[in-house]
């Protein structure tokens, strides 16, 4: 098991080592014209045809090959493995001689998302516009009823960009986890000292707006104020670390996991729950299999979360 890991870092630093090399011929390629000399109008072009490579690689080299001829760090970065060409075209768009180190450094030491975050807010704060937003005409027709209800209700002009962000940030508001858990949390607050009868009365309409659990025979439902403490906790995102040290990013198929199982005896309390993604939370079954339930790379309850 040890050499064929051993192989794998092996052949990926070559990869990147081919990688590297690729985007310098490409460089030079382009400067020389020579793919219109073999008969091809571009080099994106003579990139997917002669070289036979798919289009996002295609698009990532060249992205690359351009923006190495204007900035020298990056080419050093590329050259000496610090980042891969992939990573390194994601961050073309905000590259500048100004921020090309500290960027660079970012790319290197973060996640992809938390490295396109970081894109993003650069090129916005320069004043560049991303790519169109193509929406179907069903949608682009709902999106402009929203913007004449909203336009009604502020006595204003409302733009289709504003009104998508409004549709979207009333969405949030009332579906993302998180948000849902600040609530319930405020709504607890507003409770505490007030009479039987006004509590009463509030639980009462909590249960009508908030989803219920659904009933499954042989265990206890997990209760909306129990996943809300443990959404506000994990922050609706895996919670699984890898041997790098390195928290999943994965905020989409989420499930509460009991870390003791109920069927030894664990509760449905907050502490006995992790959030994880569909995929390791199968893991953990898995592994939960082999190691009679004791899983050993699920958080301690005091351990911190990496960001």
């Amino acid at each position: 098991m040890k050499s064929l890991h051993e192989r794998a870092l092996r052949l990926s630093r070559q990869h990147r080592r081919l990688e590297s090399e690729l985007v310098a011929v490409l460089t030079e390629i382009e400067s020389l014209k020579l793919h219109r000399t073999l008969g091809f109008s571009s080099l994106f072009t003579y990139t997917v045809s002669a070289l036979g490579l798919s289009e996002p690689v295609a698009y990532a080299l060249i992205t690359v090959a351009r923006k190495v001829k204007e900035i020298g760090a990056l080419n050093d970065a590329i050259c000496s493995q610090k980042i891969s060409v992939s990573r390194a075209s994601r961050i073309a768009a905000a590259l500048t001689g100004e921020n090309a180190n500290e960027l660079i450094e970012f790319a290197a030491s973060h996640t992809q998302r938390e490295t396109d975050q970081e894109v993003a807010r650069l090129t916005n704060r320069r004043g560049e516009r991303h790519e169109n937003l193509k929406v179907s005409v069903e949608v682009l027709e709902l999106l402009k009823k929203a913007q004449t209800v909203m336009a009604s209700k502020k006595m204003r002009g409302v733009k289709l960009d504003e009104a998508l962000k409004l549709v979207l940030e009333e969405f949030l508001n009332r579906h993302e986890p998180v948000r849902k858990a600040e609530r319930a949390r405020q709504r607890e607050e507003k409770l505490m000292g007030r009479s039987t009868d006004e509590i009463s009365a509030e639980i009462s309409v909590c249960t009508e707006t908030e989803a219920r659990p659904k009933e499954n025979k042989g265990r206890t439902p997990v209760t909306a104020r129990v996943r809300h403490i443990v959404n506000a906790r994990d922050q609706a995102r895996c919670t699984f670390v890898d041997v790098a040290g390195h928290r999943c990013t994965n905020d989409r198929w989420l499930h509460a996991h009991h870390v003791i199982p109920v069927s030894r005896g664990g509760s449905n309390e907050p502490a006995n729950f992790v959030t994880l993604c569909s995929f390791h939370h199968d893991l953990v079954h898995q592994l939960g299999f082999a190691l009679e339930g004791q899983v050993n790379w699920i958080r301690e309850p005091s351990r911190a979360y990496i960001q």
